[in-house]
């Protein structure tokens, strides 16, 4: 959120959604209901520091730093709100004062403050403890935030592989030879793994999706989802069809499942192993026992697409059916957590095939660079979860004078560029390639993307192809005929903040006179599409501050 995105929130006053606190004299309770209330119902977000009548009133940034710690102190006790609520807040900064933004998702669970359940209406928090009717309305609606609760009462224990118990105790046996579900009977280790429920609503009982997806027998799983598959690919030399695949596609239970597919990756990617401190680490098996579990994990299961790996030669690419929380790119320094399966992790958490929440983004983004030369990997969220490790590094420095010169700047940004546009990856297709082919990729993309971008007032889709890029004289010297004006300002503010770079830096390179006009026509629009941050978010203002791109900024300039 910018500072530009939070004034625009409080200028629509408070709503369903929208909580103003004053917080002047310190945190008030009223902020724990809230919280509460946000969480049990559609969501939103709370200003510290901003008035009923939407004014700031005055926060320093000491106060802001106290109080976003109790928030997070206090919402992490049991004693107090339960379920505990993960926030992280953050703070902006105005002349006027700091503001404490905390947004809070809707949750799959019913939170509860000092014993009291409330829910958003309008822009009140009301609490529905001693309304019976309304307490399980919530409780029925949350439920269905997790599709493997669905309880499926004609679900019975003959539907389900006895063997495949087997198999899972001398998983957990082998990972955890003390684990309390060892000494279990079959239903005992259901029923205490959450599998075999109660719904306190209905009334209702019985073995779950989730019991069906981990120990089912496949005819029982074709049976409850009949779209659902995964397929393993490699198009490395015949890229139309398949060097090699999972036939048939995999629709068995997520045990077997998640062995065929490590195995599918072992048998076409080298070993790589690397010494950590002491411990020899096989690259391979780190990265890809948390990628493939976390696709399995983290499925929407009712979506008929199929989870999809696919191996080329310059990377492996994982597509999965998701519930998202929002749209765009994790960062690997700024994302929270959130379980989407929650009963299914328990599981591979037991079998040593993941570790706590959030693991699976912060490992592979600390070995993929030792995996495969410094190269990053990518998590995009949205309906279609898209992970991509690249297995080969191609980088942009080949291109950078020729793309400097290109853009015709009044200040010559070689070496700016050099500092950190020379080290950004581009497409894997793109390996080889000439200063003439990537452009010819580059430019058509930058048009039609560009001119999609609200923020920059365009209305309507333009386009530009191939065979009218090659009509334009010069058209891989210069850019002054191909891209339109705000294009060319977009993809060089993208291109110069590659390498961290000030506001007075960029007006230089652009010899641009009017500062307003350049924050609020570029760089204020750039920030709301998060193409751009700031090196020192918390505090805006701060004279050292300076542009940087973002993940969604490199994949827009470099069409990745």
């Amino acid at each position: 959120m910018t500072p530009t995105d939070l004034i625009h929130i409080i200028q629509q006053g408070e709503s369903a959604t929208v909580e103003f606190k004053d917080a002047a004299k310190g945190l008030p309770l009223s902020f724990y209901e809230t919280a509460v209330s946000f969480s049990n119902t559609d969501g939103g977000v709370v200003l510290l520091g901003v008035n009923d009548d939407g004014e700031f009133t005055g926060l320093s940034m000491e106060k802001c730093q106290k109080m976003s710690k109790d928030v997070v102190s206090t919402l992490n006790s049991i004693d107090c709100v339960s379920p505990v609520i993960y926030v992280q807040p953050f703070i902006i900064s105005f002349p006027e004062g700091s503001v404490v933004v905390c947004q809070f998702p809707a949750s799959s669970q019913v939170h509860q403050y000092k014993g009291d359940i409330f829910v958003r209406e309008y822009e009140a928090d009301i609490r529905i403890t001693d309304n019976q009717q309304r307490v399980s309305d919530l409780y029925l609606r949350k439920r269905n935030f997790f599709t493997e609760s669905t309880i499926y009462p004609y679900l019975g224990m003959s539907d389900l592989d006895e063997k495949l118990f087997d198999k899972a105790r001398a998983l957990i046996r082998g990972y955890r030879s003390d684990h309390p579900w060892l000494t279990l009977s079959n239903e005992e280790l259901l029923r205490s793994s959450s599998l075999y429920i109660k719904d306190f609503q209905s009334g209702q009982q019985g073995y779950t999706l989730a019991a069906a997806l981990v120990f089912g027998k496949d005819t029982t799983i074709q049976s409850l989802l009949p779209a659902y598959k995964v397929e393993a690919i490699v198009r490395i030399n015949n890229k139309d069809r398949w060097d090699d695949r999972i036939i048939p596609p995999l629709r068995t239970n997520l045990i077997d499942t998640y062995i065929e597919l490590k195995n599918f990756i072992n048998r076409h990617l080298p070993e790589k192993f690397y010494l950590e401190g002491d411990q020899r680490v096989d690259l391979r098996d780190k990265i890809f026992r948390e990628v493939i579990a976390n696709a399995i994990v983290h499925r929407e299961y009712t979506s008929a697409y199929a989870t999809e790996l696919i191996i080329t030669k310059s990377e492996v690419r994982i597509t999965n059916p998701n519930k998202p929380l929002f749209h765009g790119f994790i960062h690997k320094n700024d994302f929270t957590p959130y379980p989407k399966n929650p009963n299914l992790r328990k599981f591979f958490t037991a079998f040593g095939w993941t570790e706590e929440i959030g693991s699976g983004i912060r490992n592979t983004n600390h070995y993929v660079p030792l995996y495969s030369d410094d190269a990053v990997p990518s998590f995009e969220e949205k309906e279609i979860f898209v992970t991509k490790i690249p297995l080969q590094h191609y980088i942009f420095k080949p291109y950078v004078e020729h793309f400097a010169l290109w853009l015709n700047l009044p200040v010559d940004p070689i070496e700016h560029l050099k500092l950190g546009l020379a080290k950004q990856e581009i497409p894997s297709h793109l390996f080889d390639a000439t200063w003439e082919e990537l452009l010819l990729d580059l430019v058509p993309s930058w048009v039609e993307k560009g001119t999609k971008l609200k923020e920059f007032l365009y209305s309507g889709t333009q386009s530009l192809t191939i065979e009218k890029i090659k009509k334009v004289p010069s058209w891989n010297k210069k850019c002054t005929e191909l891209l339109p004006k705000k294009i060319w300002y977009i993809i060089t503010i993208l291109a110069l903040c590659a390498t961290p770079t000030s506001f007075g830096e960029l007006l230089k390179f652009f010899q641009y006179k009017n500062q307003y006009s350049f924050r609020e026509t570029y760089l204020f629009p750039l920030r709301k599409l998060d193409f751009l941050c700031l090196t020192k978010p918390d505090t805006p203002n701060a004279p050292d501050n300076k542009y940087v791109i973002t993940e969604a900024g490199k994949a827009f300039l470099l069409n990745i």
